[in-house]
């Protein structure tokens, strides 16, 4: 393809793109692949191949990422009070391969926005620590992120840096998607509640160094921008300024991908320590130094209806531990569960959810919370239930339950039942 052919195609798609943006993200860590067809509802995307434009602007080496995810929810009994809210996320990307474009081998570059908007159920008529909706968090605009990364050692190891966040590497699952409530959804919460542990949509100055030396084991490392604002919202990401008070964050993650009689595994050991001295404590003005926790998960298909099939059980846990009772808000947090692919007879694609989340609230965020009259926190715990109607395959709804046992922790506020839905659109 002619270069003047290729910016002609780009600059029609990002105009496409921008009218697709005026809707609002959904966290799916995989983009479908591109395929040329006629028929928009057997397309992986819902703008389908605009006629085969978005095919040839990808064999050019740019290709689009984006959807839209909303959670309309509402608190039928329990709670603070009864009531109902919406929150919605629009994300965009671009990704530019380099090499198809300039002749640079294994290099690409990537940036993205997003627009959050809407108001929490959790925080107007729950009272919830875990956030019963997961794309609550930063309502505004933002710029996200602006990386590059070098592709090496035969395709073994990668090199990404420039501005990210941590979640889009570490502790994560495409499995946490599934969940509307967010102390399952996109990362084990504990991790970011009680570290500088930065997370969509939030980024920050980062480099990750992934290697994969066989296809079931791989070992990633990072550094990460540690600052006061980092979680900000009022910046729409673009203070990307380094400050003299500034300080980082490393991070590393083992983990192993075995198979097991076609069946497939997904295992994990990760953990996180940041030297910086901005971490405030609980009941005192002074800040003090030193975060550090591990984390962990694992997931197995334990059922396969026929062999080879993604049609089954699958089985997970994880769990974060962040000891620091002076700086941590939960020190321990368990998530476990489970999803059934096809479950009903007739829907094979759609998937039936369960899951649990239980936190231990630390001793020192207890006593600060008590000695200021709001009582005094303990734990507080979550049960999931979820069917996920996959309507065509770039569009799904899910109903979605949510029983919270002792919202905030403290037993003043009754147990909560929230009903509401995740719908998603992948353009």
């Amino acid at each position: 393809m002619k270069p003047h052919r290729s910016l002609i195609l780009i600059a029609a798609a990002l105009t496409t793109s921008a009218f697709a943006g005026s809707l609002t993200n959904i966290e799916n860590p995989t983009p479908p692949t591109i395929a040329p067809q006629t028929n928009t509802m057997n397309s992986d995307l819902a703008l389908g191949d605009w006629g085969g434009l978005r095919s040839d602007i990808a064999n050019s080496g740019v290709t689009f990422d984006s959807y839209y995810v909303m959670n309309p929810a509402g608190n039928v009994s329990g709670g603070k009070d009864q009531g109902f809210s919406y929150v919605d996320n629009f994300y965009l990307g671009i990704n530019f391969d380099l090499e198809k474009l300039f002749g640079w081998d294994g290099l690409t570059f990537a940036i993205s926005g997003i627009n959050r908007s809407g108001g929490s159920v959790s925080e107007a008529y729950v009272g919830s620590q875990y956030d019963v909706q997961q794309v609550n968090g930063g309502q505004n605009i933002f710029f996200y992120n602006l990386t590059l990364e070098q592709k090496f050692w035969n395709d073994k190891a990668r090199f990404k840096i420039g501005r990210f966040g941590a979640s889009d590497d570490f502790n994560t699952s495409p499995i946490y998607g599934l969940f509307m409530n967010n102390g399952i959804d996109g990362n084990i919460r504990n991790v970011l509640f009680d570290t500088q542990f930065s997370a969509y949509p939030f980024a920050t100055w980062a480099a990750r160094l992934r290697l994969d030396p066989t296809p079931e084991i791989n070992f990633q490392i990072g550094v990460f921008q540690t600052w006061d604002d980092i979680f900000d919202r009022t910046h729409n990401g673009l203070d990307w300024s380094i400050h003299n008070n500034d300080g980082v964050m490393l991070l590393a993650q083992l983990g192993w991908t075995p198979t097991f009689d076609s069946k497939p595994g997904h295992y994990w050991i990760g953990g996180s320590y940041s030297p910086w001295k901005g971490f405030t404590q609980f009941g005192k003005t002074e800040k003090t130094s030193g975060s550090y926790g591990v984390y962990a998960h694992a997931d197995q298909m334990v059922y396969q209806e026929s062999p080879e099939s993604n049609q089954g059980l699958t089985l997970f846990v994880a769990s974060g531990y962040y000891p620091q009772e002076n700086i941590s808000i939960i020190p321990w947090q368990l998530n476990l569960g489970g999803f059934y692919t096809g479950l009903l007879p007739g829907r094979p694609n759609d998937k039936t959810i369960l899951g649990l989340i239980h936190g231990r609230f630390s001793s020192d965020y207890s006593n600060m919370l008590e000695a200021a009259g709001n009582g005094k926190p303990t734990q507080e715990t979550v049960i999931e239930l979820g069917y996920r109607i996959q309507l065509t395959k770039y569009a799904y709804i899910q109903p979605d339950i949510q029983y919270v046992s002792r919202p905030g922790g403290t037993g003043r506020i009754g147990d909560a039942i929230i009903v509401g839905a995740q719908i998603g659109i992948t353009f």
